[in-house]
């Protein structure tokens, strides 16, 4: 056992003492043992001038994540441009691409007929020829841009729209062919036609006052043979790119609408039998507002929550993993290294390191689901 005086860490860390000294994480490897693999969606970040140049993840307070990376395996890897690529990579080894609208038709379960395509909805406004990407529209808003959607299907060939949050959606379509939009989170030139799409986004947004949909991340659904590396499985998600990756790769995908609080009351449920990925969108979706001190807080909740579920994770692994950076200063997405750390749960805290970018021993993203779980 690693001696460390726990008074000093917390005057160095600034840690409040009643959340020092519940667990402590030791090295994983001695029993095959079932991981929760937690992935912080866009936790990354640039360094923040108002946080005298740190990221939100070396600023905040989280001492059971910042507990497992000095205990257990702390590394970084591979950032990819959405969440489902880096699942992808992660769980079969192999850079695969997949597009965004097949994936998340098949989170619904949807059989794409021949002669049809799928692609993703985003909410956008067009601007002087540039596509601007909107998040967290008001429900007044997103009133809109569903009477305004009904009164506009009839500008495309038998189509169906499977809404969720944010209204951001699935849209199948009948076409012969895929138009390869630009896609979010970066304000992009529309320098393609918009062919049988016109009529649909420009009628949208003549009813609600310039917001509309734009269709992204097109495909057919043609024969996906890919296998994943990890045998057992469950996956837990608000996210439909992320249900999706668990129905092609076979695993049971659980759908919340609350990724903190529910997503991890079912994770604990279900890691007694299997492995378990709950994936955390909401910190992306906070960093797109370019708010730093929200997408803080985010992080400073999920940590308490685990730490208020300590008796229940004992014994099992916990990894924590982050598949892009978004920046709270442009809310775009980052292509840089990101961090990652395992290890198994028992005992009393002791801390030494934070949890942040750019520290750790690099791990290649197709190998790392041999570090994450143990018997992948």
């Amino acid at each position: 056992m690693v001696n460390i005086n726990v008074q000093a860490v917390v005057e160095e860390l600034k840690l409040d003492r009643d959340i020092v000294g519940f667990v402590d994480i030791i090295p994983c490897g001695e029993f095959m043992v079932n991981t929760l693999a937690i992935l912080l969606d866009g936790a990354a970040d640039d360094r923040i001038p108002e946080l005298n140049y740190r990221t939100p993840l070396e600023a905040i307070r989280k001492p059971f994540i910042d507990g497992l990376a000095s205990r257990g395996i702390y590394g970084c890897t591979d950032s990819k441009e959405y969440t489902h690529l880096f699942l992808l990579e992660l769980l079969t080894g192999n850079s695969i691409s997949i597009p965004r609208g097949v994936v998340e038709a098949l989170s619904f379960n949807i059989s794409l007929d021949s002669g049809y395509v799928a692609y993703r909805l985003s909410p956008a406004i067009i601007e002087n020829g540039f596509i601007k990407w909107i998040y967290n529209l008001s429900k007044e808003n997103e009133l809109r841009i569903f009477r305004a959607v009904n009164d506009s299907l009839r500008y495309l060939e038998s189509p169906k729209i499977y809404f969720y949050s944010g209204c951001k959606g699935v849209l199948i379509v009948k076409s012969s062919k895929i138009l390869d939009f630009p896609s979010p989170p970066s304000p992009s030139m529309l320098n393609i036609d918009l062919d049988m799409f016109r009529d649909f986004i420009t009628s949208i947004a003549s009813k609600a006052n310039g917001l509309t949909l734009i269709p992204w991340g097109g495909g057919k659904l043609e024969p996906i043979n890919v296998k994943s590396k990890v045998k057992l499985l469950t996956i837990i998600s608000k996210s439909p790119s992320v249900l999706g990756i668990g129905n092609i790769l076979g695993f049971s995908s659980i759908r919340v609408s609350n990724s903190v609080s529910e997503g991890l009351d079912k994770s604990l449920e279900y890691l007694k039998t299997s492995n378990v990925l709950l994936h955390v969108e909401e910190i992306d979706d906070i960093s797109h507002t370019k708010s730093f001190s929200l997408k803080m807080s985010i992080l400073e909740d999920i940590d308490l929550k685990l730490r208020s579920k300590i008796e229940e994770m004992e014994g099992f692994r916990v990894a924590i993993i982050i598949d892009h950076g978004t920046s709270s200063l442009t809310g775009k997405h980052l292509d840089v290294n990101v961090p990652f750390t395992v290890s198994k749960v028992t005992g009393t805290l002791t801390f030494k390191v934070r949890f942040c970018e750019g520290i750790g021993d690099y791990t290649p993203l197709k190998s790392l689901a041999e570090v994450l779980f143990n018997g992948y």
